[in-house]
């Protein structure tokens, strides 16, 4: 009686296009990259420690604009409710910090926050290119649409940060901008005149929804950075993570479009 061959099941592989030069197949099957021998070339800082860098100074920033989102909502108090708050941030601490030293505290701290941030996800996708074998065609399919535009929504917001500064904070970018005096600030006033700009306030508005989707995704990938496998965590995690992008992109966005329909004036 003849001997039946049973058949072995197919082994799966990850859809990729292009071939990584020098790569020990076992171990780019099994997710990780090697040089030929089974040899992993170590690398620092590790590729850990960039996603922690990267987390950590994500949830800051995402932390800040939801903070500033809250103080924004003070614009449909008036004025004077508005300018109050302004001229507060700047001299919030006194006696104890000298006059706007608690606001430069929170600047030099989410500035070396952003430059780490933006360090950490970029080196990560740089060496995530480079093992690929850099190229287009060398690129791993999947990942949703969200997740693919994170360089995108990011270089946006680095664009809009520069400009919001000079417009709102600086005033080179603004004409009619009003500096702050000893007693006085003119936050509102300054508000007003940039929203009322119709390119100025779509600049503000496309980048408030790029930030919506940098958030999403930012918070979402917060799960798995720091080690979430939990699928009822993962999920509840995930509904957080839309929630705040939502609420902080749709209130950012009705204040230049109040604006502009006179609602705020």
């Amino acid at each position: 009686m003849a001997q039946e061959t049973v058949k072995k099941p197919p082994v799966r592989t990850l859809p990729r296009e292009g071939r990584v030069t020098g790569a020990d197949d076992i171990l780019l099957e099994r997710g990780r990259i090697g040089k030929a021998g089974g040899r992993i070339e170590r690398v620092r800082p590790s590729n850990w420690s960039l996603k922690v860098t990267a987390a950590m100074t994500g949830v800051l920033l995402a932390l800040f604009v939801t903070i500033h989102m809250v103080g924004n909502l003070k614009v449909y108090s008036g004025p004077e409710s508005f300018n109050a708050y302004a001229h507060w941030l700047r001299v919030v601490g006194d006696p104890l910090l000298p006059e706007m030293g608690l606001l430069w505290i929170v600047r030099i701290v989410m500035g070396t926050a952003l430059i780490l941030h933006i360090w950490s996800t970029l080196l990560v996708r740089y060496r995530g290119f480079k093992l690929r074998g850099g190229g287009s065609k060398a690129r791993l399919h999947g990942g949703s649409f969200i997740s693919r535009l994170m360089l995108t929504t990011g270089l946006i917001l680095m664009v809009f940060v520069v400009f919001h500064i000079l417009d709102l904070t600086t005033g080179q970018a603004n004409s009619d901008f009003q500096a702050p005096t000893a007693t006085d600030s003119f936050a509102y006033e300054n508000l007003i005149n940039s929203f009322s700009n119709p390119l100025f306030a779509s600049i503000y508005m496309v980048s408030m929804v790029a930030l919506a989707f940098h958030l999403v995704h930012g918070l979402w990938v917060l799960a798995t950075d720091l080690g979430v496998t939990a699928l009822r965590t993962r999920t509840v995690w995930k509904a957080v993570a839309h929630l705040v992008a939502l609420v902080v992109a749709l209130v950012n966005l009705s204040i230049p479009a109040a604006v502009l329909m006179g609602v705020v004036s």
